[in-house]
C-alpha cells in the first residue's frame, strides 16, 4: 500500500499545502487517484519533491497515467526507469523516450518574464515572451537529452520527446481559435494570424500567418523560431503540448494533448503512437512547406 499523495508535514508548494489542508476536495482525490497508479513508477524523492514543486511533479505523474492509459490499445510498453529521461515507451523494438517539463513564466522581475493579465483583462497579450518560455524549455530539455546520451542511458537509435505543460503560464488560452498554438511557433517560423480582406467587398478572401524567423530578447537577442528545420534538432523526435493541472479531472487523461512531429527528425515515432487529440506533420518538400493537423 502506498504512502498517501497528501500528508501533515513542511510543504512550501501553495498548491499543495491549499489540497493538504482540504482546498477543493475534487482536485485533491484527482490527484490521489493518479498516484494510486503511478507509485509503482516514481522515483524515491517524488513524495518530498513534490510538497516543494507541486505543478512539476503532477505533470509528470499525469503524463505517465496519460500514457498507461493508451498503452494496451497503441501496443507500447511503460516504464520510468532511472537514471534517464522521464518515461520510456518500448514498441516492437523502438524506444521512445518522454521528457516532462512545465513551461514557466520566468523569474519575477526579469525583462523576459512574462507577468499576469490587468484583472480587467485589458492590455496587449505578450505574445513573443510567451513564445520564448516554450522555447526555453524545448532548449533545456535538449540540452539535458545531450547528457543522457553522453551517459549511455540514452541511444542515439532511440526517439526522444520533450512534453511540455503549459499551465502555469499566462494568456494560455488567449488566441484566435484558427491561429497555431504557441508551442507550435517556437518549433516553425510562424508568425502573427492575419485575416486578408477584400478592399470592395469586405469579405476575406486570405487567412494565414506572417513569417516570424526569430524572437528579439530585451538584450536584443536573437532567438530562433524554426527549432524544426534546423538539422541540430534533428535529436527530438517530437514535442508534446498539454495544460493539464490538478483541474483537469476529465476523461480520458491527455484529451487535451497535441504532438508535433519533427519532419528532420533522425528517429521519428509513428503516428497514433503517443495519444493525442490532434497531430502536427510538416511537408517539407515544396518550395515553402505546409503544416497539416490530424485529429483524433
Amino acid at each position: 500500500m502506498a504512502d498517501p499523495l497528501f500528508s501533515p508535514g513542511e510543504a512550501t508548494d501553495l498548491t499543495y499545502i491549499n489540497l493538504q489542508g482540504g482546498t477543493c476536495v475534487a482536485a485533491r482525490d484527482f490527484a490521489e487517484h493518479l498516484w494510486t497508479t503511478y507509485h509503482k513508477f516514481a522515483d524515491p524523492h517524488f513524495l518530498t519533491e513534490i510538497r516543494h514543486n507541486f505543478h512539476a511533479r503532477l505533470w509528470e505523474m499525469y503524463l505517465t497515467c496519460s500514457l498507461l492509459e493508451s498503452a494496451a490499445t497503441r501496443g507500447y510498453r511503460v516504464s520510468c526507469p532511472k537514471p534517464g529521461p522521464d518515461i520510456l515507451l518500448e514498441i516492437e523494438s523502438q524506444r521512445i523516450w518522454v521528457e516532462a517539463i512545465i513551461a514557466t513564466a520566468g523569474a519575477a522581475g526579469q525583462p523576459d518574464s512574462v507577468i499576469e493579465p490587468n484583472p480587467d483583462g485589458s492590455g496587449k497579450i505578450p505574445e513573443e515572451k510567451l513564445i520564448l518560455r516554450y522555447s526555453t524549455a524545448i532548449r533545456d530539455k535538449y540540452l539535458k537529452y545531450q547528457k543522457y546520451l553522453d551517459g549511455g542511458v540514452v541511444k542515439e537509435a532511440d526517439a526522444f520527446v520533450v512534453a511540455i505543460n503549459g499551465a502555469a503560464l499566462p494568456y494560455k488560452w488567449a488566441w484566435a481559435e484558427k491561429d497555431a498554438p504557441r508551442f507550435l511557433k517556437a518549433l516553425y517560423p510562424i508568425g502573427q494570424y492575419r485575416v486578408l480582406l477584400d478592399r470592395r467587398t469586405g469579405k476575406i478572401v486570405a487567412e494565414d500567418n506572417e513569417p516570424r524567423f526569430r524572437i528579439l530578447k530585451a538584450n536584443q537577442a536573437e532567438v530562433p523560431t524554426q527549432t524544426f528545420l534546423d538539422e541540430r534538432s534533428s535529436a527530438i523526435s517530437a514535442v508534446l503540448c498539454s495544460y493539464a493541472d490538478v483541474g483537469s479531472y476529465s476523461r480520458p487523461l491527455g484529451v487535451d494533448f497535441e504532438l508535433a512531429h519533427n519532419p528532420k527528425g533522425r528517429c521519428p515515432i509513428p503516428h497514433r503512437v503517443i495519444p493525442a487529440h490532434r497531430s502536427w506533420v510538416a511537408d517539407l518538400t515544396g518550395e515553402e512547406g505546409q503544416l497539416f493537423s490530424r485529429t483524433g
